[in-house]
């Protein structure tokens, strides 16, 4: 007889994203007897967090709690290779690699979700998408949109009922004061715009639609108008590590005025919020406090609620539940979706200002120091 069980891999179980929204979640489903988890990655099964603890890990593995495949080691690859009847396929890899992993379980897998939002490259795409009804089985995940979701729905509501009225301008930071760690190089190389600017992009462009993941017809129509890039000092990677995006969305026959700042190494103190700011009033989403508040014209709140921390939890619950559809599940979006979003993406990093070297900040310098580099062109 079969198992009931759902059969569950992930790729990519060492990297801090996989640390951070993947492992705990999805080996205590292992350990309650929800899933048959097999985790893949090269080397020992040591999580760059620590999440879980190796030895922890290799006890689970020593008594089949979990599985884990090492792809230095040539048996390990041969049963990866071997690997069917899989359920769900998470892919938390280093981002070129994303759609070449979904490759291998094309056939084997009844859904792929890949880690925020597609790929880095739209040539990679072409490796999937003529598979066969390859639009219900592969989807992007932004976690973002998963923390957002309850939001979202209600949004849509009080935008529906002029809550704060018509909507002037939205507003998206991600500004942390940290710096890039060295074993998040690989993954950020590409910069902040295909980082921390995809969550921004999948957030707005889900505000004003009536799914609760970005819009085929809002991305389409989506303009950049501008595009600003510097970098701190002393940074590892190649890319930029701040990043001023302006760009219009179409919304009711109008198009709204967006703008985005995202960053490493920027200010004292983090900035993560999403904000509508409309003709009565806005609306305020604290990212970094898990909370949302509507304000009055005059600055008074009229409402206030919090944000799911266990967004985790509930999309990883979600995505094993066939009886979810992709609207159910917190923060997917359809193969069609995440492409777009892809295109927005590579359209943003073509307008980059300046090309060649970045103007650069010191670490900790505020958005306005910064905003003055680029406009200096101070390249230090």
């Amino acid at each position: 007889m079969k198992s009931l069980k759902k059969k569950v891999v992930l790729l990519g179980f060492k990297g801090d994203c996989s640390g951070r929204f993947y492992n705990k979640v999805l080996i205590q489903m292992a350990l309650e007897g929800k899933i048959r988890l097999t985790c893949v990655d090269f080397g020992k099964p040591k999580n760059v967090l620590g999440i879980p603890p190796q030895e922890e890990m290799e006890k689970l593995v020593k008594k089949k709690k979990v599985q884990y495949l090492n792809l230095e080691n040539s048996n390990d690859i041969k049963k990866y290779s071997n690997l069917s009847d899989v359920d769900v396929v998470f892919i938390v890899v280093h981002d070129l690699n994303h759609c070449k992993c979904a490759r291998d379980f094309l056939g084997k897998a009844k859904r792929i979700f890949i880690d925020k939002p597609l790929d880095a490259s739209l040539r990679n795409v072409r490796l999937i998408e003529n598979f066969p009804k390859v639009e219900k089985i592969i989807f992007g995940y932004d976690h973002y949109l998963s923390k957002f979701y309850p939001f979202q729905i209600q949004t849509n509501k009080w935008l529906n009922q002029e809550t704060v009225g018509k909507i002037k301008k939205i507003e998206f930071r991600l500004l942390e004061t940290s710096t890039i760690p060295l074993h998040r190089i690989r993954s950020l190389d590409s910069g902040m715009i295909y980082d921390l600017f995809s969550h921004g992009l999948a957030s707005i462009t889900t505000i004003t639609s009536k799914w609760v993941y970005p819009d085929l017809k809002i991305l389409k129509n989506l303009r950049i108008l501008n595009v600003e890039t510097a970098q701190y000092s002393g940074c590892p990677i190649k890319g930029c590590t701040f990043a001023k995006i302006d760009f219009e969305i179409p919304f009711n026959n109008e198009h709204i005025s967006c703008h985005s700042k995202v960053g490493k190494g920027v200010g004292k103190i983090p900035e993560k919020y999403l904000k509508i700011i409309g003709t009565k009033g806005e609306i305020l989403t604290d990212i970094d406090k898990f909370n949302f508040s509507i304000l009055n014209s005059r600055g008074k709140v009229i409402k206030k609620g919090v944000l799911d921390q266990n967004y985790a939890k509930t999309f990883l619950s979600a995505a094993i539940d066939f009886k979810k559809t992709i609207r159910q599940i917190p923060g997917a979006m359809p193969l069609k979706a995440a492409k777009e979003v892809l295109f927005v993406l590579e359209e943003a990093e073509c307008k980059k200002k300046p090309d060649g070297k970045y103007p650069q900040y010191p670490i900790g310098s505020s958005i306005s120091e910064i905003e003055n580099i680029i406009e200096n062109k101070k390249i230090i």
